[in-house]
């Protein structure tokens, strides 16, 4: 008995101990922070320290803080002690000590006192460059220009030049049409002329001659006159000729007349090395209706008047936005002349369905030698070309191809014939079945090894046979009795017209690879690599990638801001000797292929350029230095062409292994170029880097046709392949990348869908190519410069005869390396399924910004940014990826004033576009970071620039009536390809105005501007006001717009959602004719993408909450589900099976109702520091749990109801106070933790509507209510 007595005691007085101690420690700190990111390297702002408070113990708050800052050690406080802070906030404390160093390390320590006791945590940080000095003395290098280098004195002409034209009614504005130009120049007495070298542009094409010889052509993409055109060409030694076929083109818009000019300087140079220059201007000679042989010597021009003067380089309607041409220009030959041909036919232009063969032979001219041939071909509808039997190349499979000429560049020699032979496809008419518009249309340049060359043009001279020989391809094959082809006009005929653009898919533009050697003599303390880009950065150290992240430095707008990047780098490098080497890619700073966003003309374009600072400290306190600059070494690498949109051209035989090493032989390098650099602020990338965050393997490899594998993935993902593969030298391996497979009647072989066929780029799309060393070894490629959408990719040239095999084809998932900050899960697989596809849809969209999809535009669309900003803030870390993207949104406002960008970054296109449920982007997404994030700097930083838009908008809003060139974008009625709602669009504007205006009402009250947020509240009720007066209708009690095709959801949900109803029982009204229309649609939706994201929430908070979950659960057309059952992993551009896109999020919003009201965690103060939980318990719905990391730690909802039975789980972190919503009758029904609600000190706070309300702190809690 004794023994047991003293047993008992010392257990007592154990657990006394035990409980005494754990009082003690019944906190710790956790989730150190510095601008939201653990042990950042390189912050260049005022940094602000946040941490997580953890305690077991119900009802902890913290009380107060105190923060150490020291440079020597942890917990130390020799550079800042911030005194003890009485607050209960843990996030985003602002550093208030003495200014900090450049390039230095920094220990901090956080004390903190809570309810439950103490506790501390230590971490660290390292500071950027703090000042625009520090990146001193580093340059901006590139690789030097190759080809003609284009003289000062040129440059300098060309921008005094004049713009010309004929003479017009309309000033610099003239009709759609061709315009010929001549200027003749003869050599002074006793000069002899030798070259010249020409700048041209005309807006909007160009053809040129010299002496009556074709010359070159401006590209055919849109607003090409931005970049001017060079060409250099021999010269006669007397007189000479320079004749222009100028096209202008209708405007855009009205289809009417548009802005007309041509600008131009010619470098001349004569026999003794000096020169002259000639521009344009009123000597030159102009005619409005072309003469057949305008550019011809013989031709007399006297009758032709002058050219007329518009305006010198600089003003006028095109101002300074001419760029001049860089890197090698290769003179372009033109199809302006050429012909359409085909066979003979009955009905021409249409012919039938059926194939035909093409030949022209080319007899070399005596005393030539051959080189190459340069051809450009198209064939309504598509072709196979072959040069002396050889397989050229082919037309991509997709619709409309032909208007998109191919180039091909094939090797010549000898002095023989060549025999160029086309398989020209003619595909049946979609809509009959029957004929359909057939022709060819070639231009082709045949180079001689002596510089000089031939142009040859499709003509009656090429032959054709309505059957396609066996050999038809083969210089031996006798065309003799072939028939002569059939000319269905010049090029602008109709069908065609000028439709026809000229794409480069082979164009080089190779990606330089820089590299410095440099060495280590001391012990290394630290070792920060800084590096900014215009473009991206691929580095490695000793041989060995620098980092982990992919497609960096991040997208910017470049002229205003240009990120940099520091990583450490201490382990990379060793004693002795050691060497840095950097391939560059072009990310939107260098675009070369012509796009309808303009990328390859924006203001900033320019080579990719690398600026570098190694900063190294020694153990002894010495530091050191490697900066960018002359000394470094360049050449060309394997990349020869990369493009983010396009794709890349990789040639494995220009590989240099070892490069990136010390000791490597440079033989054939250079000294790299000193270049300008961008013209943007170096800020520190904010936003988390891209990573390969995955690699997948297919889930099944086919052969949908002979010589093509096409390998499936699990799902729709962003990123691209890594190929291994053995094979010859030089052998191409041609990777498609797309989301969908070719099933329409059209098209339907089991193919990778990977064409644009929105013809939004002149060359590339979703490609990568891969030439072979041919080294008897596997070789792999892995792209480095674009990344693709996709779930299927499709492989061309596979060498030998074997399949690929899984191991061959790893698909890289790729994006920004996003943290999870949220879950959900529930009893519905359908909603299991759709949460799942929605954070996929948003992981694929991230890439430096949020995109519309990775895919075809990977364009940052302030309308998508802003309905997917919430469940970004919910699901992901995504908060310095929408901060960094606000920044963005304000560069994009045209001379700092007015409206952002419809897309952001942007190069200048879009911007001006009328469109403020677009440009809210700018006024929500902050407000969103402050109430989700606490981030008060965003609102600070940027509040002056909202409230100028927002006076803007309101300014031209004509009696407080918004209107807008983008409305419920994609309703279900409108086309797959995209499309606003057939309603009334001044109603979503509005709706739109009046929420910016109560948003910025909020914010200048949060920023203590009480005169500001007086007026936006008046403003707002003036439009509040105007709104019901136009759309409220007295008859029907709804919103109804001028023009609306039938009932409009949207109208109504907008009216709720951002609350405009005048009073409670219109707001009732509205709501239950939204829940009646969608019944009366079988439980439909008709939202496009500005109602989708208030649909469910608005029927479920007006009380028609079956109504929204019977919406969520619906399976047919239109409906997530309905994209689900079709075999969706992703989110979707539009409601139809035939949408463009599978990879768009802007139409998942459901995903905030799944937090908000299924798990019902709605935040009732910023950081949610309060928070009501209160979810929507459904019949058919058996369970729901979220959770979501708040700045204060994790919130948790888990709820059960089976058979009548409630269950509520609440985590609730220290900080927060949780209003808690039970659906039970009486506050008896409800038990915590198995007891009554008072003997658990838990406060109730009312009990209606069936409904129990509780407040609780802190700590862990279960509810349960019994049937």
């Amino acid at each position: 008995m004794k023994v047991k007595w003293t047993l008992y005691l010392f257990a007592t007085v154990f657990i006394g101990l035990y409980e005494a101690l754990a009082a003690v420690a019944q906190i710790t700190i956790s989730d150190l922070q510095v601008e939201n990111k653990v042990a950042l390297v390189g912050i260049d702002v005022k940094p602000r320290f946040s941490w997580i408070v953890n305690s077991a113990q119900r009802g902890a708050t913290q009380t107060s803080y105190q923060i150490l800052v020291s440079k020597s050690q942890a917990e130390g406080s020799d550079v800042w002690n911030s005194g003890v802070i009485s607050s209960n906030k843990p996030y985003l404390i602002e550093y208030a000590g003495p200014a900090l160093s450049s390039d230095t390390h920094y220990f901090w320590s956080v004390n903190v006192v809570t309810t439950a006791g103490s506790g501390s945590a230590s971490s660290e940080f390292t500071t950027g460059f703090l000042s625009a000095s520090d990146w001193n003395p580093s340059l901006w290098i590139g690789k030097p220009a190759t080809g003609l280098a284009i003289p000062d004195a040129l440059i300098s002409s060309f921008r005094s030049a004049s713009w010309i034209w004929t003479s017009e009614t309309g000033a610099t504005n003239a009709p759609a049409g061709d315009r010929a130009f001549r200027k003749t120049f003869t050599s002074p007495s006793g000069k002899t002329s030798t070259s010249a070298l020409i700048l041209m542009t005309v807006d909007d094409q160009f053809t040129l001659y010299v002496n009556g010889n074709l010359v070159g052509a401006s590209p055919t993409s849109q607003d090409i006159w931005r970049t001017s055109q060079r060409f250099s060409v021999p010269l006669n030694a007397g007189s000479n000729l320079f004749a222009v076929r100028a096209t202008n083109l209708a405007d855009v818009s009205s289809g009417g007349n548009s802005p007309a000019g041509l600008l131009a300087s010619i470098q001349i140079t004569f026999s003794d090395g000096t020169t002259t220059i000639i521009s344009s201007d009123s000597s030159w000679r102009s005619i409005k209706t072309v003469p057949a042989n305008f550019q011809s010597p013989s031709l007399d021009d006297s009758s032709w008047a002058a050219a007329n003067v518009l305006a010198q380089y600089g003003s006028g309607p095109w101002g300074t936005g001419v760029a001049l041409p860089s890197g090698d220009v290769t003179p372009t030959i033109s199809l302006t002349d050429s012909t359409w041909i085909w066979s003979s036919e009955s009905a021409q232009p249409s012919a039938p369905a059926q194939p035909r063969a093409f030949r022209k032979t080319f007899q070399t001219p005596s005393g030539k030698t051959l080189k190459s041939a340069f051809i450009i071909l198209t064939v309504d509808d598509g072709f196979t070309l072959y040069v002396n039997g050889a397989l050229v190349g082919s037309s991509p499979d997709q619709i409309d191809i032909w208007k998109s000429a191919q180039r091909f560049t094939v090797p010549l020699s000898g002095s023989s014939s060549t025999v160029f032979a086309v398989k020209a496809d003619n595909l049946a008419d979609v809509a009959s079945g029957g004929p359909s518009p057939a022709g060819l249309l070639a231009a082709i340049q045949v180079v001689y090894t002596d510089g000089s060359s031939t142009v040859l043009l499709s003509d009656t001279t090429w032959k054709v046979n309505k059957n396609v020989p066996t050999g038809f391809e083969l210089p031996s094959t006798d065309d003799s009795s072939w028939s002569s082809a059939t000319s269905l006009g010049k090029y602008g005929v109709s069908p065609w017209n000028t439709q026809v653009s000229i794409s480069d898919a082979l164009g080089e533009h190779p990606a330089p690879l820089l590299r410095k050697e440099f060495s280590v003599s001391k012990a290394i303390s630290f070792a920060r690599l800084y590096y900014a880009v215009g473009g991206y950065a691929s580095i490695t150290i000793n041989g060995v990638p620098a980092s982990d992240h992919v497609l960096t430095p991040g997208f910017t707008k470049y002229d205003t801001q240009t990120e940099y990047v520091v990583i450490d780098v201490a382990s990379k490098l060793k004693a002795g000797n050691n060497a840095i080497g950097v391939e560059l890619g072009r990310s939107h700073y260098a675009v070369t292929q012509g796009n309808v966003w303009n990328w390859n003309n924006a203001p900033w374009r320019a080579e990719p350029t690398l600026r570098t600072v190694l900063s190294i400290g020694y153990t002894d306190g010495t530091k050191a230095r490697v900066v960018t600059d002359g000394t470094w070494q360049v050449t060309e690498g394997p990349t020869r062409l990369d493009d983010v949109f396009g794709g890349e051209n990789f040639d494995a035989s220009y590989l240099k292994p070892g490069f990136d090493s010390p000791g490597f032989v440079t033989t054939g390098w250079v000294n790299a170029q000193v270049v300008t650099g961008p013209k943007g602020v170096l800020v520190r990338q904010r936003e988390l880097p891209s990573r390969v965050v995955q690699s997948m393997k297919p889930v099944s490899i086919t052969q949908p046709v002979n010589g093509i594998y096409v390998a499936a993935f699990e799902r729709v993902v962003a990123g691209w392949a890594k190929i291994t593969v053995t094979g010859p030298a030089k052998t191409l391996i041609t990777i498609h990348f797309g989301e969908k497979l070719k099933a329409s009647p059209l098209f339907s072989d089991g193919t990778v869908i990977f064409e644009d066929n929105n013809h939004y780029y002149a060359n590339n799309f979703q490609t990568d190519r891969f030439w072979l060393a041919g080294t008897g070894a596997p070789e792999v490629f892995e792209p480095k410069f674009s990344y693709k959408g996709y779930q299927y990719v499709q492989l061309e040239g596979w060498p030998g005869t074997s399949a690929p095999t899984a191991d061959d084809i790893v698909g890289q998932v790729v994006h920004d390396d996003l943290p999870p900050r949220g879950g959900f899960d529930s009893s519905s697989d359908l909603l299991n399924k759709l949460h799942k596809a929605v954070v996929f849809t948003m992981l694929n969209n991230v890439h430096s910004i949020p995109e519309d999809c990775p895919t075809f535009e990977k364009n940052g669309w302030s309308g998508d940014a802003m309905l997917g900003a919430e469940m970004f803030l919910t699901n992901l870390g995504a908060e310095d990826l929408l901060a960094k993207y606000v920044r963005d949104l304000a560069e994009s406002r045209p001379n700092g004033s007015g409206p952002p960008g419809v897309i952001a970054p942007d190069s200048g296109w879009g911007a001006n576009n009328h469109s403020p449920t677009w440009h809210s982007a700018f006024i929500f997404i902050p407000w969103w970071l402050y109430q989700y994030r606490g981030d008060r700097r965003v609102l600070e930083d940027h509040y002056d620039s909202m409230k100028n838009y927002v006076e803007f908008e309101l300014g031209r809003s004509p009696n407080n009536i918004a209107s807008t060139g983008l409305g419920d974008w994609v309703s279900p009625e409108t086309s797959p390809a995209g499309g606003n709602a057939p309603e009334d669009m001044r109603v979503s504007a509005t709706a739109y105005l009046y929420k910016m205006l109560t948003t910025m009402n909020q914010i200048a009250a949060v920023l203590g501007k009480s005169a500001d947020a007086t007026t936006f509240s008046s403003q707002a009720a003036n439009v509040k006001t105007a709104f019901n007066n136009a759309f409220l209708s007295k008859s029907t009690g709804y919103y109804v717009g001028v023009g609306d095709s039938g009932y409009r959801q949207t109208h109504n949900l907008l009216a709720l959602a951002f609350d405009l109803a005048p009073n409670a029982t219109a707001a009732q009204n509205a709501a239950d004719s939204i829940s009646n229309d969608v019944v009366s649609r079988g439980n439909h939706l008709n939202t496009g993408a500005l109602g989708t994201k208030y649909i469910l929430p608005m029927l479920t908070d007006y009380k028609h909450g079956d109504t929204a979950f019977a919406v969520a659960q619906q399976t047919t057309f239109p409906s997530w589900g309905f994209w689900i059952a079709n075999g969706a992993n992703t989110m979707w551009e539009h409601w139809a099976l035939e949408s463009r896109s599978r990879d768009h999020l802007f139409l998942g919003t459901f995903e905030d109702w799944l937090y908000k009201h299924l798990a019902g965690i709605q935040l009732s103060s910023p950081a949610f520091e309060t928070v009501s939980i209160a979810p929507v318990l459904t019949a058919q719905l058996a369970s729901a749990r979220a959770w979501t990391m708040t700045p204060f730690g994790n919130l948790t909802v888990d709820w059960a109801n089976i058979s009548g039975n409630i269950r509520i789980d609440v985590g609730v972190p220290v900080g927060v106070n949780a209003t808690v919503v039970i659906p039970a009758s009486s506050v008896q029904q409800v038990l915590e933790g198995g007891q009554q609600l008072s003997s658990q000190g838990i406060v109730v706070l009312g009990s209606d509507n069936n409904n129990v309300r509780v407040s609780v702190a802190s700590g862990k809690y279960s509810f349960t209510v019994a049937k």
